[in-house]
C-alpha cells in the first residue's frame, strides 16, 4: 500500500500581534503571496480535503488554498494556537486521509515538520510541507515557503 500524502501548511503572513489573537486576520501581502506560492505548487499539490484551525489568519490561508485546488475546508480546534503540540499535530496527520491539508500555527507544525525531518527547519509564514506517512512512520518529502 502506497504512503499516504498529508500536507502541513503554516499559515500566511498576519497582522501584528495586539488584541484579540484569534482574530487576527492576513495582511495583503501574505494573502498575495500565499497565493501565489499556492499557484507555483499546483503541480505537486493534491490536496481534497482543508482542515484548519479557527483562527482568522488560519481560516483565511485555508481559503486561499480551497480556492486554487478546490478542496473542502472545515475547522478543528485542535489546530487552534497552542491547542496541541508537535506530536499532536502528527497524530492527527496519521489519521487523516490522503490529500489532507492540515492549516495552523508555529511552534506546533514547526515541531511536527521537525519530527518528520529528523531535524530542525525553519517553517516560515505560508509554508507547505509535504509529509508521507505510512502506517506510523511520517517523513518529510519536502518544504516549501513562499
Amino acid at each position: 500500500m502506497p504512503a499516504t500524502r498529508v500536507y502541513l501548511v503554516r499559515h500566511a503572513k498576519a497582522e501584528p500581534q495586539g488584541g484579540d489573537d484569534a482574530a487576527r486576520r492576513l495582511t495583503p501581502e501574505g494573502r498575495a503571496r500565499f497565493d501565489a506560492h499556492v499557484k507555483a505548487l499546483a503541480p505537486r499539490l493534491r490536496v481534497a480535503r482543508i482542515v484548519t484551525s479557527p483562527f482568522a489568519r488560519a481560516r483565511q490561508t485555508a481559503e486561499l488554498l480551497a480556492a486554487r485546488t478546490g478542496a473542502t475546508v472545515e475547522t478543528d480546534d485542535a489546530l487552534a494556537s497552542g491547542a496541541s503540540d508537535g506530536r499532536e499535530v502528527l497524530a492527527l496527520a496519521r489519521k487523516a486521509a490522503d490529500g489532507t491539508a492540515l492549516v495552523g500555527h508555529n511552534p506546533e507544525l514547526a515541531q511536527a515538520v521537525a519530527t518528520a525531518a529528523g531535524k530542525d527547519v525553519e517553517v516560515k509564514p505560508g509554508a507547505v510541507a509535504a509529509l508521507d506517512v505510512d502506517g506510523g512512520d511520517v517523513r518529510l518529502a519536502w518544504l516549501e515557503a513562499p
